[in-house]
């Protein structure tokens, strides 16, 4: 698969050879349910051979507890197989762990401090 981005005002979405999109979600950015809706419906037509999900968010980036609650959700995508959320910032830490443990996310997620943890883990949930 070729390495293709998408820019969408308030992220980016990149697509590696092994079929995972990464998520950056550009600082102090607070993405709501329009804008994980249009992340989603993104992937879906641009990358259709995407089954995995890597995060990284810029400082002060979030999700409101709206967009938290869809992106949980079983209704958002039946595509993508499990999320692994980078946490490089103690606040983001917080707020994933917050995240993973009340929303309890429809697909495995799993935190990681580095993209290689992350990316390594995303490899065996579709192997």
């Amino acid at each position: 698969m070729e390495s293709k981005k998408v820019d969408l005002t308030s992220c980016s979405l990149e697509i590696d050879s092994d079929g995972c999109v990464e998520l950056h979600i550009y600082p102090n950015e607070v993405l709501q349910p329009e804008k994980i809706r249009e992340i989603f419906d993104t992937i879906h037509k641009d990358f259709p051979g995407a089954e995995t999900l890597l995060v990284t968010a810029g400082k002060k980036a979030t999700l409101s507890q709206e967009a938290r609650d869809l992106v949980s959700s079983e209704d958002i995508t039946d595509q993508i197989k499990a999320d692994a959320i980078v946490t490089e910032h103690y606040s983001h830490q917080m707020a994933a762990n917050f995240f993973v443990r009340h929303n309890e996310p429809h697909r495995p997620t799993k935190l990681f401090k580095t993209e290689e943890e992350a990316r390594a883990w995303l490899k065996e949930q579709i192997s």
